[in-house]
C-alpha cells in the first residue's frame, strides 16, 4: 500500500483532518453529521476523556465536565476545571489530535508517512512548542508546524495555479478567532510578509449568539421562565442553539431562515432575515476588515498589487463579510468552496511534500477524478447581464472561465456561492502543482510524555440497569417509550398547526 501523510487543523472551535494519497487530498470524516468535529473534550466520571460529538452530546447534562475554546488557553498555567480534575489546555488538545490519529490510522490501515499540525501565524515559540507537546499526547513522535494561511494559500494554489510572485491576503474568520495575514508565493514555496494581524475575541461563535439573541428577543418571557434546572429543557435549549447554527449558515446563501423552537410548553417558529443579522454583526465584521487593511499595510503592499484576498474559515461565507472587504480593500475577493477544510487541505498537500521531493515524477492522476477546476462563480453588484442567474439576495452571478477570472477588476467582488456542506472534499493535485517544491513546514521532533496518558472513550455509553421484576421494568420502559412518542406526536402537531 502506498504511503500518505496527515494534515490536521485544530481550530478553537472545530477541527477538521486530511490525508493526501497518489496525487488525492481528501477530507476524513471524523464526525457523526460532518467531516469537522467540535473541538471539544468531556472527561467522564470513570475519568476516561470523550471527544467532538460524543463529548458535545454528554455535555449538555454535564456542562461542568464539557471543555471547549481551550485553544484559546494554549500557554494558560490554571488550566481548565472539568468535574474535580483540571486539565491543561495541552492535555486537551492532545486527546482531539490523539482522536483523529487514531480514527485516520483506522481508515488507512497503518501509520501516515507524515504529519502537519496547522497553527495562527500569530503564535509565538511558547504556543508552537507547547502544540508539539499535545502531539506527544497523540503518540505523534514527528510533526510538521505550519502557520494556517501558508496552508490555505497551497491549498487555493492547487486550484488557481497562483505564479511566483503573487501576494495573498488571507482573512480567515473561523468559529472562534480571527486572523489576518500576507502570503507570497516563492519560486521555493511560500513565505509570509508583515505583521500577522488577528483577534481571539471574534468568531464565528459570535455570529451565532447573534442569532440567538434574536430568538430570545422574539420569545420574551417565555425564554426567560424555563426552568434550566430540568435536564429536558436543557436538552431542548441545546436543540435550539444548533438550529440557530443552522439558519446562521443558511442565510449565506438564502435572505431569510426560521430557527424551529421546540421547548416544554413552548413551540415557535422565530424568523430572522439577512438584513437583521447583518445590523447585529456588522461593528465586529468592520472590526475584522480593518484588522485585514492594517495587516496589508504593514506588509508594504498596495491593495492593488494583491493577487486576491482569499477567504477561509467557515464564517467567511457570511456575505456581509466579502462586501465590506471588496469596499475597504479593493481587491478582488475570493471565497473557497469549502472554507472549513481549506487549511486541513492545504496541510496535506504540505505534508507531501516530505514524502514526494521536486525530483521525483508525480504520481499519475487517479482517472475517475479530473483536474481541479479553476472555473467559479463570481459576483458583480447590479442587475444580472446575459448569461447570468441570482444568487437569492439580488446579485448577479455569472460562470467564469480561467481568463475571465483572473480578469475582473480590483474592486470587483468574486465570490464562491456557499454549497450543502459535503463529506470526503476532494482536491486533486501534487505538492508541486501547488506550489511547494520544497517543505514548508517545519520539522519537529516530539519528546516523551512524563505520566500515564488518559483514555480516550471510543463512544458515549449510557448504561440502564433494572433491579426490580424483569416484567414490570419490561412493562415500564414500554409505557416510558410510548409516552415520549406521544408527547413528540403532540408538539409536532401543534408545530403544523401553528405553522399553518
Amino acid at each position: 500500500m502506498s504511503g500518505y501523510t496527515l494534515g490536521v487543523d485544530v481550530g478553537t472551535s472545530r477541527t477538521a483532518a486530511a490525508v493526501w494519497r497518489d496525487g488525492r487530498a481528501t477530507t476524513v470524516n471524523l464526525g457523526d453529521r460532518a467531516d469537522t468535529i467540535p473541538s471539544a473534550v468531556l472527561l467522564r466520571s470513570d475519568g476516561a476523556l470523550l471527544v467532538g460529538d460524543a463529548a458535545v452530546r454528554r455535555g449538555v447534562l454535564e456542562p461542568e465536565r464539557l471543555a471547549r475554546g481551550f485553544k484559546r488557553r494554549m500557554g494558560d498555567p490554571t488550566g481548565l476545571l472539568l468535574g474535580d480534575d483540571q486539565l491543561d489546555p495541552v492535555e486537551l488538545t492532545g486527546a482531539v489530535l490523539r482522536h483523529v490519529v487514531d480514527t485516520v490510522r483506522e481508515r488507512e490501515g497503518g501509520e501516515p508517512d507524515h504529519v502537519t499540525l496547522t497553527h495562527p501565524a500569530t503564535w509565538g515559540a511558547l504556543r508552537r512548542d507547547l502544540l508539539v507537546e499535545a502531539a506527544a499526547h497523540a503518540r505523534l513522535t514527528d510533526v510538521g508546524l505550519l502557520v494556517e494561511p501558508v496552508a490555505a494559500a497551497v491549498h487555493y494554489a492547487a486550484l488557481d495555479r497562483l505564479p511566483v510572485g503573487a501576494v495573498v491576503a488571507v482573512y480567515d474568520l473561523g468559529g472562534g478567532t480571527f486572523d489576518a495575514t500576507v502570503v507570497v508565493r516563492t519560486p521555493e514555496g511560500y513565505e509570509l510578509r508583515g505583521e500577522p494581524g488577528g483577534d481571539e475575541h471574534i468568531g464565528g461563535e459570535d455570529v451565532d449568539e447573534a442569532v440567538l439573541r434574536h430568538v430570545v428577543a422574539a420569545l420574551g418571557r417565555a425564554w426567560t421562565s424555563l426552568d434550566t434546572q430540568d435536564p429536558a429543557v436543557l436538552a431542548a435549549l441545546a436543540a435550539v442553539r444548533d438550529q440557530s447554527v443552522l439558519a446562521k449558515e443558511a442565510l449565506s446563501s438564502d435572505v431569510e431562515a426560521v430557527v424551529p423552537v421546540l421547548l416544554p410548553g413552548l413551540t415557535r417558529q422565530v424568523r430572522i432575515t439577512r438584513g437583521e443579522l447583518e445590523t447585529a454583526i456588522r461593528i465586529d465584521v468592520l472590526r475584522t476588515v480593518d484588522t485585514l487593511a492594517r495587516t496589508v499595510a504593514s506588509a508594504g503592499v498596495r491593495p492593488a498589487d494583491l493577487h486576491a484576498v482569499l477567504l477561509t474559515g467557515g464564517s467567511s461565507r457570511i456575505p456581509l463579510v466579502s462586501e465590506l472587504i471588496a469596499a475597504e480593500i479593493g481587491a478582488p475577493v475570493v471565497v473557497d468552496a469549502h472554507p472549513k477544510y481549506a487549511v486541513c487541505l492545504g496541510a496535506a498537500l504540505s505534508a507531501a511534500g516530505r514524502i514526494l521531493p521536486s525530483t521525483a515524477p508525480a504520481p499519475a492522476r487517479p482517472a475517475d477524478a479530473p483536474a481541479a477546476s479553476t472555473v467559479s462563480p463570481v459576483i458583480f453588484p447590479g442587475a444580472a447581464g446575459e448569461g447570468a442567474t441570482t444568487d437569492g439576495g439580488g446579485a448577479a452571478v455569472r460562470l467564469l472561465g480561467d481568463d475571465e477570472a483572473d480578469a475582473v477588476p480590483a474592486g470587483e467582488e468574486r465570490h464562491l456561492l456557499a454549497a450543502p456542506e459535503p463529506q470526503g472534499v476532494v482536491v486533486v493535485a501534487t505538492p508541486q502543482e501547488a506550489g511547494v517544491v520544497a517543505p514548508v513546514d517545519e520539522a519537529v521532533r516530539t519528546r516523551e510524555v512524563r505520566g500515564a496518558l488518559r483514555h480516550l472513550a471510543s463512544r458515549d455509553e449510557v448504561e440502564i440497569t433494572w433491579t426490580g421484576d424483569r416484567r414490570r421494568g419490561a412493562l415500564l420502559a414500554l409505557g416510558v417509550l410510548v409516552a415520549v412518542v406521544a408527547v413528540v406526536g403532540a408538539l409536532v402537531a401543534v408545530s403544523l398547526a401553528r405553522g399553518g
